[in-house]
Formats: C-alpha cells, sequence, structure tokens
C-alpha cells in the first residue's frame, strides 16, 4: 500500500511537470514583443511612418462590437489590428491559422464565438460580418471569452507590438528607447516588457525540478561524506561538475540583463531592483486588455503548478526518508 501511495505521488509530481512546462511554453508563446500602450489614440500619419521606417510593427486597438453570421449574432471583443497577428495574439491556433499582415479580410476567433456564431468550432473558412465588411475565418484558438482578431487599415490604434530580437534581452529599456527614435512613435504611456513574465514562468517551470535535484545533492553528499579518499572528492567533483554543466543552460534561458557582470556591484541591484518596480507598476496600471489578462493567469497558473510539485517533491522525500529510517531499524 505503501508503494502504491509513492507511486501515486511520483505520478502526480510528472503529470504536474508536464502540465507546468506546457504552460510556460505557452506563456512564452504569447509573450514574443514589448507592448507600448498610449492614452491618447495615434494618428494616421505617424502609423504610416512609423510603419515605412521600421517594417514588422503591429499596431492595434481592443473593442467592443456585434459580430453577425448568416441567422446569429454576437456582441464580442475584437482586437483590430494592423501587422502581424501573431505579436497581438500570441496563442497557436487549434484550427487554420493565423491571418497573413497583408490579408486584409481574413481573420481569426476564438472557441467561445465559434461556438456563439457558428455552433461549432469548425468554423475555418466561415465567414462573418462586423457592419458592412465581411471577414472569412483563417483560424481558431482556444479562449472561453467571445474574441475576434480583425484586420484593418485604419483605426484610432493605442497600442503597439514591438517585436522582440536578440538585442532585447540584453536592456529592453535601451533597446525600446532606440526602437522608437528610429521609427518616429511618441513616447508611450506604459511600456509592459512581456520578456519579464515568461522570464518568470520559466523559472517556476525549472523552480521543483531544481528543489528536487538540490534534495538529491545533499543526499549524494552525506553519502559521499562517508566515503574514503579518493572516492570522497571523486564524488564532490562530479556533483560540482554537474553544476557547473546546468548553469548554461539556465542562463540561456534568463534575461542577460538580469544577471550582473559583477555580483559586488551594489548599485547594479539597485538600479536592477528599481528597474523591476516600474515594470510590475507599469502590468498593475496600464488599461487592461485581453491579451494582458491570458499573461498574468497564465503567470498565476505556473506559480500554483510551482507550488503543487514543490509541495509532491517533499512529500516523496520524507516517505523516502521514513523508508529509509525503517530499513535501518
Amino acid at each position: 500500500m505503501r508503494r502504491l501511495f509513492t507511486g501515486l505521488l511520483a505520478l502526480a509530481l510528472l503529470l504536474f511537470t508536464a502540465a507546468g512546462m506546457k504552460n510556460a511554453a505557452a506563456l512564452a508563446q504569447n509573450c514574443q514583443s514589448v507592448s507600448l500602450r498610449y492614452r491618447a489614440s495615434l494618428d494616421a500619419e505617424t502609423v504610416a511612418a512609423a510603419k515605412e521606417k521600421q517594417p514588422g510593427l503591429a499596431f492595434w486597438c481592443e473593442e467592443t462590437a456585434d459580430l453577425a453570421a448568416d441567422w446569429r449574432q454576437a456582441r464580442a471583443t475584437v482586437l483590430l489590428f494592423s501587422g502581424e497577428a501573431g505579436l497581438v495574439w500570441g496563442q497557436p491556433c487549434r484550427a487554420g491559422q493565423l491571418p497573413a499582415p497583408l490579408d486584409k479580410f481574413g481573420c481569426a476567433v476564438s472557441t467561445a464565438l465559434a461556438w456563439e456564431l457558428f455552433g461549432s468550432e469548425d468554423a475555418v473558412g466561415l465567414t462573418l460580418s462586423r457592419g458592412n465588411t465581411t471577414y472569412t475565418v483563417r483560424g481558431v484558438f482556444e479562449s472561453d471569452d467571445l474574441l475576434a482578431l480583425l484586420p484593418v487599415e485604419a483605426v484610432p490604434f493605442t497600442a503597439v507590438e514591438l517585436p522582440a530580437e536578440a538585442a532585447t534581452g540584453q536592456d529592453p529599456a535601451a533597446w525600446t528607447d532606440a526602437l522608437l527614435t528610429r521609427c518616429g512613435l511618441p513616447a508611450p504611456d506604459w511600456r509592459l516588457y512581456t520578456g519579464l513574465p515568461a522570464a518568470v514562468g520559466r523559472a517556476l517551470a525549472w523552480l521543483p525540478l531544481l528543489f528536487g535535484a538540490a534534495v538529491l545533492a545533499a543526499a549524494l553528499v552525506r553519502r559521499a561524506a562517508g566515503f574514503s579518499f579518493p572516492g570522497r572528492d571523486a564524488a564532490f567533483f562530479a556533483l560540482l561538475g554537474a553544476a557547473a554543466l546546468a548553469l548554461p543552460a539556465f542562463f540561456a534561458v534568463w534575461p542577460s540583463w538580469l544577471t550582473p557582470s559583477r555580483w559586488s556591484d551594489f548599485a547594479w541591484w539597485g538600479q536592477t531592483a528599481e528597474r523591476l518596480g516600474e515594470m510590475w507598476q507599469a502590468w498593475l496600471t496600464a488599461p487592461g486588455a485581453g491579451r494582458d489578462l491570458a499573461v498574468k493567469t497564465g503567470l498565476l497558473v505556473q506559480a500554483g503548478f510551482a507550488f503543487a510539485q514543490c509541495a509532491l517533491c517533499e512529500a516523496l522525500r520524507c516517505r523516502f526518508r521514513a523508508a529509509r529510517k525503517a530499513s535501518g531499524a
């Protein structure tokens, strides 16, 4: 019975780990840009000039509109965008794909909206209308909200997505300032650095594994302490070597601007803490949008997975410790 219970704990840990990794990957997929938000909408001349100077930008705004299909009608949240749809809504489609940047009459809808308008998730190729404009559904993505992505030529855009590059992770603030100067956009009221939630999600996904590795390493150290020379030194060297090999993999996914060049540089710690505070304040004070809710929800779910995994790791550790004491007795 004890072995069965231990096996169930291990199985639950495996399932939670797989779910946590999948959620962290989905969160990173939805965080591939620096999002700029404005209180006042951008004028058409500014948008056109920015597109010409810096191709690849995505402009969008969020509204509520009535959408119709055949004899059905629904009031849904619409993301009106111009540019790369994947920067506006990063979640992959369950069927079809997001409309291409030059596809003026293709759209994507959520599964909830597909059921509301068409009575099925199999909506790729069907049409819906917003006012006098008819769109063809190119893709259907997972969401419980009535949501649609509709391309437009020119509307009062209030948000801009800057596609992240390799240099973005080195200094996101300086990179954003340089790009704003290059494309001629005004200073935004809020800057949302989506790379930060993605990094926190990845860290939470690996946290339970690091917890388990630390417990295993501590057990090996206690066991190796009883060895005689040279077995004891060889075991310690192997543990230190494994830690050294794991560090590059960790720093490969961790933002470089969160890694100090010198750990004794106390000014760096204060500046980084201030910058992190500004970033989180922007996430809390910026007007809420559907895509922001998906990021925040994904981060909360990731934290729940991490807590459950750590609890299961601790339960397994206690089980193994009790079994070892019982066998020793």
